[in-house]
């Protein structure tokens, strides 16, 4: 959760200075589809903690030609 909300804070919430919680919120969504969208970011975060995760590896996420 900690590198979750550190990409956030890095990124999407870098220098925010919305007027309104909605602008914070709008803010934390589009971050979370930025890492939903990147199929290895959310391994990365996992693999980091140094927990065991299976299957060990993310899936093989290229296209075949």
């Amino acid at each position: 959760m900690e590198l979750l909300v550190s990409s956030l804070k890095k990124r999407e919430l870098a220098n925010i200075a919305g007027d309104h919680l909605a602008d914070f919120a709008d803010a934390t969504e589009q971050g979370t589809h930025r890492i939903n969208t990147n199929p290895r970011l959310p391994w990365s975060f996992l693999a980091h903690t140094g927990l065991t995760i299976h299957p060990p590896h993310p899936p093989d996420l290229r296209k075949d030609e």
